[in-house]
This record gives structure tokens, sequence and C-alpha cells, in this order.
């Protein structure tokens, strides 16, 4: 789990910048998601006391879908969000993000 930190704090990083190198012709976003169950984390919703345990530290009180992501990804890249370049998006359900 170490290594998948520093990647994603690189993300970070990088998104900055790019954003910087490829405007104004291109936006460049991240979305830093809360929890979604997908095969790489699995093993935790299997585990009904960890479920529900993630479920109360978020402000929503359940787990996000992959339709979330998509739903921030396509706002990112409408033209509802061409004042916004070089931001990372929280799509966590309200929890405490550690960005």
């Amino acid at each position: 789990m170490a290594m998948y930190g520093v990647t994603k704090t690189a993300l970070l990083g990088l998104t900055k910048a790019l954003a910087a190198e490829m405007a104004p012709k291109t936006r460049i976003n991240t979305v830093a998601p809360g929890f979604v169950p997908t095969h790489f984390a699995d093993f935790l919703v299997r585990n009904e006391d960890i479920k529900n345990s993630i479920e109360e530290r978020t402000l929503l009180g359940r787990l996000g879908k992959t339709t979330d992501m998509a739903s921030a990804v396509a706002f990112l890249a409408s033209s509802d969000a061409s004042y916004i370049t070089g931001e990372t998006l929280v799509v966590a359900g309200g929890m405490p993000s550690r960005l």
C-alpha cells in the first residue's frame, strides 16, 4: 500500500505540472476517489465489519460507486468545467481526505 500512496501523491503533482504545460488549449484535472468497491479492494467489502466501518466514516453513509466517479469525470470533461484546470476533485462522499 505504501507504493500506492506514493504514486497517488505523484499524480497530484503531475496534474499541476501538466496543467501549466498544456494550458490554455488543454485542461488537466484529476479525480481522487473515495472508497469504491473494485477487484483491487474486494477483500475489504467481503468483511461486513470493515465495510460498515468505512460506511460510518463517510458522511453520505455509503460506499462510492463507479458511476459516481464517471459522473465526476464527465463534469470535468464538460464545458461546465471550462474554467477548471490543475485541480484534484475529491469524490469521497464526505470521507475525510488525506491529500
